[in-house]
């Protein structure tokens, strides 16, 4: 299995492709699963004004693409200051970036060739998230995610519902994630949209997420949650 599973993990990350799992209080845990095969393991965490998301793959395919990352998101009013840390035997990467009222004011990406031409505050145009806040926005939906614009340093990605069922306190939301502008995942292969399947247990107040399948050609995501 010669798959590059870090870019796997880094979209799964953007999307909230991940199976719950029970968690100490304040935090969610989640496995991270990629065709039925565990890679490792995401928490996510929010502290008044700070919200962190961690990721360990340790099960990946012969332990190529085992690795690491941990992002922050710390919001202070309108601003939103992002640090993502990524490490692993084949990559590294060092990410920055400061976003008022969704707006990009500042970014920093390292190392030199890592960085894309939308690596530039001056690039990105209109309201964006970082790949923290736009987990958080997941986690805690009472509606499908309509216009989620996804900036993660190199590229602006875009998760929209086109179809919301409602069948018995469950919702689905058929949605699509496609990349706007900047390089497609899985270079050289350059994925650039997928078919994204969200499913809640929803109350009038309260939505929770409990599975996601995501497909793009011949590479297929299922995941799905415990039930509460």
């Amino acid at each position: 299995m010669h798959l590059p599973i870090r870019s796997l993990a880094g979209l799964g990350i953007a999307l909230g492709l991940l199976a719950p799992l029970p968690a100490s209080a304040g935090q969610d845990a989640f496995e991270v699963m990629l065709g039925g095969s565990r890679l490792g393991r995401i928490t996510h965490a929010v502290s008044d004004s700070t919200r962190d998301l961690t990721l360990l793959l340790d099960s990946t395919p012969l332990g190529v693409f085992d690795g690491s990352y941990a992002g922050r998101t710390v919001t202070s009013g309108a601003l939103a200051r992002h640090s993502g840390r990524t490490r692993s035997t084949r990559k590294s990467r060092d990410l920055t970036m400061t976003t008022e009222a969704g707006r990009l004011r500042e970014v920093s990406l390292a190392p030199q060739e890592e960085r894309t031409f939308l690596t530039t505050a001056s690039a990105v145009s209109g309201r964006v998230n970082d790949p923290v806040s736009a987990f958080g926005q997941l986690m805690e939906a009472n509606g499908c995610p309509t216009n989620l614009r996804i900036y993660d340093g190199r590229r602006i990605g875009l998760l929209d519902t086109q179809e919301e069922r409602h069948d018995a306190g469950r919702v689905t939301c058929q949605a699509s994630y496609r990349v706007i502008d900047g390089p497609g995942y899985l270079e050289p292969l350059g994925i650039s949209k997928l078919s994204v399947e969200l499913r809640y247990d929803a109350t009038a107040a309260t939505w929770q997420l409990r599975q996601i399948d995501a497909r793009s050609g011949p590479f297929v995501l299922s995941l799905a949650g415990k039930e509460g």
